[in-house]
């Protein structure tokens, strides 16, 4: 294959998957609809507990590190930790995505993105269900009104997406041929919530004990999302480069993980 050849052809496959995808569309969406249903339907409070889980998580850290160390503000925490937890969901069903479907993909022939793809929108109905609920939680809790700035969602929640999907995808990729992947991702994502400014206040950065702490931010992230969506639910500040930061992680691990996936998927298969 030539060098002027190459960028056609591999632009080809690109608008052939993608349409391959886009026609599967529905595919797409049951298959997340059916794992969400069966996921839930043993439970008595069903898909409650996807809201329910970090908001319990929210009480435990408001308790411990609220009431004990004298901050207050329980949707500050709460803004985070739903953010955190669908970034968190969304690695993880990545990580199950092709080893809990292995029958699936031995029978049928579709684009294996799929998989992570749907993982990704049941996490996503969840995460809408969780913003939905912190916003009736604020008209209670502080009597917020909804101002302008709730207009950021529109591009945090995309962003978020992609991002995700990014993260996904990696973690599938790596799933098939290193199983063990599986038994570390609790660990990653529980060091990466107490890395991430959830469960502590940033004005925990500017003590000179945090100092050398505070260099790592740039390289979490989280840390400029997180800002986005709370300059959207709660008015929180946000600055330019918080939006630049989370548009460039997003591209970036998104391009790349989808990428690393979709040459992979042609041998995921022989290794099930």
């Amino acid at each position: 294959m030539t060098q002027t050849t190459r960028p056609t052809y591999y632009s080809r496959r690109l608008v052939a998957y993608v349409t391959e995808l886009w026609r599967r569309r529905e595919f797409v969406w049951f298959l997340a609809l059916g794992n969400f249903k069966a996921r839930n339907a043993s439970t008595a409070l069903g898909l409650f507990w996807w809201v329910l889980n970090p908001l319990l998580l929210s009480l435990v850290y408001w308790f411990v590190f609220g009431l004990l160390f004298g901050s207050r503000d329980i949707i500050y925490l709460m803004s985070g930790m739903f953010v955190f937890h669908f970034t968190a969901q969304s690695l993880t069903g990545g990580a199950n995505a092709i080893l809990q479907n292995s029958k699936l993909l031995a029978n049928l022939r579709f684009p294996r993105l799929i998989l992570p793809l749907s993982n990704l929108l049941e996490s996503l109905i969840g995460f809408m269900v969780s913003l939905g609920v912190l916003l009736v939680l604020q008209i209670f809790l502080r009597g917020y009104v909804p101002t302008v700035s709730l207009w950021l969602l529109l591009v945090a929640i995309p962003l978020q997406v992609i991002f995700n999907l990014g993260l996904g995808s990696i973690a599938a990729r790596l799933a098939v041929p290193f199983r063990d992947i599986n038994n570390f991702i609790p660990y990653v994502t529980r060091i990466w919530l107490y890395l991430s400014p959830i469960i502590w206040p940033l004005r925990f950065l500017d003590e000179p004990a945090a100092q050398s702490f505070a260099g790592f931010a740039d390289l979490n992230p989280l840390f400029p999302m997180i800002a986005v969506y709370r300059a959207a639910l709660t008015d929180g500040p946000l600055t330019p480069d918080m939006l630049l930061h989370t548009l460039i992680w997003s591209i970036t691990v998104g391009v790349i993980g989808v990428a690393l996936f979709v040459r992979y998927e042609g041998r995921i298969v022989r290794h099930l």
